[in-house]
């Protein structure tokens, strides 16, 4: 009987270490063949963790090398294609990321993190309304976890896409969820901040300040920026000297000490705010622009002729008729002249023209890439994508800026 019983607990424990077992036949169907699926699966993961560890070192190679063994091992296996759609994102391929991830919600059309990555990669490409949807579809799963910061991500998304009030919205949901969580806390502040309630940014500074254990350089900063603007120097001067002192190295500090952080991220924010929020402010200042054009020089050019004009009969009714053919000649010469500079005039201006057929802004002190873009009303990733470079690359003094797809 003991005997019996020890087999049966072994018999337990190795069917209960197997997992969940297939069995599948071969040409011959008397001969069984059997797969363990969870044992596929595991491995599948271990391939997607090697995978996704390359990716981030750099090593595309051995990244996509692991994901393909894994989807050797699972291919039915949800994180295998969001795994491969987050690779085809990192490495530049848009469409292929969209197949993949399209791919595995096809597998799981409610699968919760493939469609809050989803969402996030769709607003990357500028794709807002999808986004949304994507995201909201992910936190309306019962048994989805992270719905805080889908909220979060849902609010930066329609940052992004200018909508100010969705982007509160979705804050306040995010907060809701988790209400200690020191990132979401921290972009309100810079929400209200750019909407000018220096108040109520002070109030979520305070809440940041107790829910996190350390500060970041982007805090204290905005800290300054918040009291300045309510003229309480002596508290802005507390935090600049916190940040100099505990982030010597950081960007804030540095443009601290260069110009009193005088135009910050949130600065730029608020900028954009104040240009959606009050477009009628906006036309009057354009209103008051002067344009240079053709007829305006065309005028300016009779006035000057008929000034000519009247200069030389006056000139010629005070002299002899020989005097007259003088002025006559002189006259005509002078004509030739003005009519040869007329054409070198127009000819440069045609010069000029071809050599600016691509719109450009040149820098000036003061700019920064996203006044640049409030200016043209340019989208800051069309601006990154026709010159080649990043928002946090610095821009100098006289560097050409291109303001329209060079490629077209």
């Amino acid at each position: 009987m003991d005997n019996f019983l020890r087999t049966m607990t072994c018999l337990i424990i190795f069917l209960g270490l197997t997992g969940c077992v297939t069995q599948t036949y071969e040409n011959d169907k008397n001969t069984p063949v059997i797969q363990n699926e969870s044992s596929n699966n595991e491995i599948a993961m271990t391939r997607i963790s090697l995978g996704l560890g390359y990716l981030k070192m750099g090593n595309t190679t051995q990244a996509k090398l692991n994901l393909e063994k894994a989807k050797r091992s699972a291919p039915k296996l949800v994180q295998v294609h969001t795994a491969f759609a987050h690779y085809y994102d990192t490495v530049g391929e848009p469409k292929l990321a969209t197949q993949a991830y399209e791919k595995a919600l096809s597998i799981n059309s409610d699968d919760p993190d493939t469609l809050n990555n989803y969402g996030v990669f769709l607003c990357k490409q500028e794709k807002y309304a999808l986004a949304e949807q994507k995201m909201l579809k992910a936190i309306a799963v019962p048994t989805y976890l992270l719905v805080a910061k889908s909220y979060e991500n849902l609010a930066l998304c329609q940052l992004d896409a200018d909508a100010f009030d969705k982007a509160e919205h979705y804050l306040h949901k995010s907060i809701q969820h988790s209400p200690s969580n020191a990132s979401t806390i921290l972009h309100m502040m810079r929400l209200q901040y750019a909407k000018g309630d220096y108040q109520l940014a002070e109030q979520y500074l305070k809440r940041y300040e107790k829910a996190t254990r350390r500060f970041m350089p982007e805090a204290l900063a905005l800290a300054f920026k918040t009291y300045q603007k309510q003229n309480k120097a002596g508290v802005a001067k507390n935090y600049a000297s916190m940040l100099v002192k505990m982030f010597p190295q950081s960007f804030q500090a540095k443009q601290f000490l260069l110009n009193g952080l005088d135009h910050t991220e949130a600065d730029e924010l608020a900028e954009k705010y104040q240009l959606l929020t009050k477009p009628l402010l906006l036309n009057k200042k354009k209103k008051r622009v002067v344009k240079l054009s053709p007829k305006g020089y065309s005028a300016e050019s009779k006035n000057v002729n008929a000034k000519k004009r009247n200069n030389t009969k006056k000139f010629a009714r005070d002299r002899s008729k020989t005097d007259e053919k003088t002025v006559q000649s002189v006259s005509h010469v002078d004509s030739k002249k003005a009519e040869n500079k007329v054409t070198l005039s127009n000819e440069s201006i045609t010069t000029n023209e071809k050599k600016s057929s691509i719109p450009q802004h040149i820098v000036k002190k003061g700019d920064t890439l996203f006044s640049i873009t409030v200016k043209y009303n340019i989208h800051m990733k069309a601006l990154e994508r026709w010159n080649n470079f990043s928002r946090n690359q610095s821009i100098k003094i006289g560097d050409v800026i291109l303001l329209a797809d060079p490629k077209k």
